[in-house]
Parts: structure tokens; C-alpha cells; sequence
């Protein structure tokens, strides 16, 4: 069973990457981010100065915050993409309560956003990955990350053994090196989609602003079952576009659902704001009973 903890990304340039194995290359070093993980949201400060050194200069972790002049936004799901799982009624109602409780305790008001550009998160993730850095060079392939400094993975190979069951690597693994094979194909959609991320870097920087935080499911669906995610191996986009943007997000836990899975909702701000995000994050723990043990050990 899936349990729901605090956590916080992006910490791009703020919390070393030194000892990951792969490490990034390219423009990856950028999407690359080492964040805590904590059981209680007040934690997450402290661990987050530990870890992050001298780095941690960039945010603004001395800031008092005060909740009442941030403005807050909310986003119910991605817009209705194919790649991923339209977002659990379970999901939307927890939202929903958070928003009522903002508006109602604060005596703010929520706005509801539609950003158009998040149905294409996948894409844009995928085009951003494998798109060169500033000088040129090229992301290193998944493929040649599956081979594990071997023979590069063939991914259509892999999905033919895969299916009678002789592959070594997972479906999301070898769909995503389908994926990244087929955007080779496509320079010109590949570069269409670089530049409508960056477009929508620019559209959220410009609705965050300095004191601005976006409420937004953390996953389309419920802790999963083993295995599930097989059906819909895309649904990580709905964090994984965070971190192509290089928008910090904090991840807050709201209790358990009606089968005992736990629940919870991504906290966005603009770039290094992460001291917004883990204001509302200990504000809602308060609020909602924070971490919840989901069952007996």
C-alpha cells in the first residue's frame, strides 16, 4: 500500500545531485532535484536547509509567509488528456474541501484556472527530456539507460518479449522508450512541444507570481494496486511536467480515502518559493490531520 508523505521538489540548483546513479546529463541536469521526504510537513524545513547547504541561500526559508495575502489557484485535472487517467471523484472531492476550508478560514477567495497547455503535459515532458542544452548537446537516450552501459535497449524488441513474458524491463519502461524513439522521428513536433513548455514555464511564472500557490491533484488516481499502473503508464505526468517547468511543489497528505488509501494534493509556487508552498502545506496538515497511518503493521 501507498502512503502519502510531505515531500518537496523542484530544488534545481539548490540541492546537490552529488552520488545519483544515473546522473543527468545535458539539459536533464536542470530536471534532475533532490528533495526531503518527510512524514510531517514540519519537517520538511530543517531537513531541507541539511540537505541543501550552502544552496539553500537561493529560497527564501526566512520569509514569514502570511496565508491570508497569498493567492491561491486551483486546477481540478489536466484538461482531459489521452495519455493519462481521468482524475478520481475521490480525488476532486478532497480538492474541493481543501478549497472550502482556504476560502472559508482565510476569508480568501480560490481562483479556479484552466491552463489549456497541461493537457499536453506528457508531451511536453518528453520533448523537453530528450531536447539539447545551451550548447548543443543532446540528453542521453533512456534507451542507452536501460542497457546499463551495455547494448543499447531495443524497445520494440523488448515489447515483443515482454509480452510472452521474457523481458527484463517493465512495460512503463520500455512504452517510454517507445515514446522516446518516435520523438526522434519528429523534429518538428519535438521542437513545437520544447517551445510550448517553455511558453507555459512563462504562462505559470506569470500566474504565481511571487505570492501565488496552485492546488492540483498529485496523481490521477488512488494509491494504485501492484501492477495497475501497467494500463496507463503515462500517469506520472501530472508531477512530472513540474519538474520540466522547474516549479517548486510540495506534496501535502489529507487523510485517508473511503477504502483506507491515502489522499493528497501537489502545492505549486514559482520558482524558488518553496517557502509558500510549506507554509499552506503545515497550514493544511493542521487543517486535514496531516499523515495518517493507513493501516495496522
Amino acid at each position: 500500500m501507498l502512503r502519502v508523505v510531505p515531500k518537496v521538489s523542484l530544488l534545481a540548483g539548490v540541492v546537490p545531485n552529488d552520488g545519483q546513479f544515473p546522473n543527468a546529463h545535458g539539459v536533464r541536469t536542470s530536471f534532475l532535484c533532490t528533495g526531503p521526504m518527510c512524514r510531517y510537513a514540519e519537517d520538511l524545513e530543517p531537513v531541507l536547509r541539511v540537505m541543501a547547504g550552502p544552496g539553500v541561500s537561493k529560497l527564501k526559508l526566512n520569509e514569514k509567509v502570511s496565508l491570508e495575502k497569498i493567492k491561491f489557484h486551483c486546477m481540478d485535472h489536466d484538461g482531459g488528456s489521452v495519455f493519462v487517467s481521468p482524475v478520481d471523484k475521490e480525488i476532486l472531492q478532497a480538492q474541493k474541501k481543501v478549497v472550502e476550508h482556504i476560502e472559508s478560514d482565510l476569508g480568501v477567495r480560490v481562483q479556479h484556472v484552466s491552463i489549456h497547455k497541461m493537457k499536453y503535459s506528457f508531451q511536453i515532458w518528453s520533448a523537453m527530456m530528450s531536447s539539447k542544452d545551451s550548447n548543443g548537446e543532446e540528453a542521453q537516450r533512456f534507451t542507452d539507460l536501460l542497457g546499463d552501459h551495455g547494448k543499447p535497449v531495443w524497445p520494440l524488441w523488448e515489447l515483443m518479449k515482454w509480452l510472452v513474458g521474457m523481458s527484463s524491463h517493465t512495460f512503463p519502461a520500455i512504452a517510454l522508450g517507445l515514446t522516446e524513439k518516435l520523438m526522434k522521428l519528429n523534429h518538428s513536433g519535438n521542437a513545437k512541444l520544447v517551445s510550448m513548455g517553455k511558453s507555459l514555464q512563462e504562462e505559470m511564472e506569470a500566474l504565481l507570481g511571487q505570492d501565488g500557490v496552485l492546488l492540483y491533484p498529485s496523481h490521477p488516481t488512488i494509491a494504485p494496486k501492484h501492477h495497475s499502473p501497467i494500463c496507463m503508464p503515462f500517469n506520472f505526468a501530472y508531477t512530472a511536467i513540474f519538474n520540466v517547468l522547474g516549479l517548486p511543489v510540495t506534496q501535502c497528505p489529507l487523510g485517508l480515502g473511503s477504502e483506507g488509501l491515502p489522499l493528497g494534493i501537489q502545492l505549486v509556487a514559482a520558482a524558488y518559493n518553496d517557502h509558500l508552498t510549506l507554509a499552506v502545506a503545515r497550514y493544511l496538515e493542521k487543517a486535514f490531520g496531516g499523515w495518517v497511518l493507513p493501516g495496522k503493521v
